[in-house]
């Protein structure tokens, strides 16, 4: 960690001595531990999802549902052996999967992690939960500790990119990521049980005026593989935005959302899952409570 290029900002700072782009030092901290239930059906097939939210991110979204802790990081530290105990009693709670959201910057400690609790026994697959900003070179660590992969497609140009994030060239990172985790782990596959096994899933959440320009991430995900599940979610919710673009200021319509559904049928997407309109209200975490999502988690 004496010179960091974990995430693609690639900065290099020194994390023992400073923060890096991510807001993280050389200290593992987290944000909340709990069984979700809020992810796609197949994620949360069971007793839920086993859910780690990590502090820090190396994107500045100007909207972030989960800011408390991906930019203020209000957390705790952990050891390596204390994060590897939780993914344990998360199992031992019925979970089908351990969720890692916005894992990256800490890649080097959850790998040790990870290792330690299958050494005592889990068996769960390990499930990447990421913005889609990432480096082929990280990915490629994860590939003999994770079997799920749930990557976000925010953007479908780099312009937006810039203006709700702060990155400059989120659309090539994230494409290239994506082809690379389509190339290596293929589709989501699911047990006999509903429960998913291995394999991406692609996420798109529909910004108000199509400002995320949906139709470019669905026509690039159809000509990677329409067998590539695509979850198009409506939760944007205003209330976190901290910008000046008009349209952002108010909730997603719904004849915005139709269109992309449509979109993504007119394509021939084989697995599409999709959100009631309500999904703004729903999705709105606190994590100094007891229950982050309210009904659809529980910390441990």
């Amino acid at each position: 960690m004496r010179g960091c290029f974990l995430c693609p900002r690639l900065c290099g700072i020194d994390r023992a001595r400073a923060s890096g782009a991510c807001r993280s030092g050389s200290e593992l901290r987290v944000g909340a531990v709990v069984v979700h239930r809020g992810e796609e059906p197949p994620l949360v097939a069971g007793s839920g999802s086993g859910a780690v939210f990590f502090c820090g991110c190396p994107m500045r979204c100007s909207y972030c549902q989960n800011h408390q802790i991906s930019q203020s990081c209000e957390g705790r530290a952990m050891t390596p052996g204390e994060l590897a105990l939780a993914m344990l009693r998360l199992e031992g709670e019925g979970c089908s999967n351990i969720n890692l959201v916005s894992p990256t910057h800490y890649t080097p400690w959850i790998l040790e992690s990870i290792e330690q609790a299958r050494a005592s026994g889990m068996r769960l697959p390990v499930l990447v939960n990421s913005s889609g900003y990432e480096t082929r070179e990280c990915l490629h660590l994860w590939r003999d500790h994770a079997r799920i992969y749930l990557m976000d497609l925010k953007y479908g140009d780099n312009v937006a990119g810039k203006t709700l994030s702060g990155v400059s060239d989120y659309w090539d990172v994230a494409r290239d990521a994506i082809e690379y985790l389509w190339e290596t782990a293929g589709p989501l596959v699911e047990d006999t049980e509903g429960r998913a096994s291995h394999g991406l899933l692609v996420r798109h959440l529909v910004l108000p005026g199509m400002i995320s320009n949906p139709f470019s991430v669905l026509e690039f995900l159809s000509g990677l593989s329409t067998e590539i599940p695509v979850s198009i979610m409506s939760q944007y919710n205003p209330v976190y935005y901290r910008g000046d673009m008009p349209d952002m200021r108010r909730p997603l319509d719904a004849g915005e959302y139709e269109a992309v559904l449509r979109k993504a049928c007119d394509l021939g997407f084989e697995t599409v899952f999709c959100q009631d309109m309500g999904a703004s209200d729903t999705y709105n975490p606190d994590f100094k409570a007891d229950r982050p999502f309210d009904d659809l988690s529980r910390l441990l």
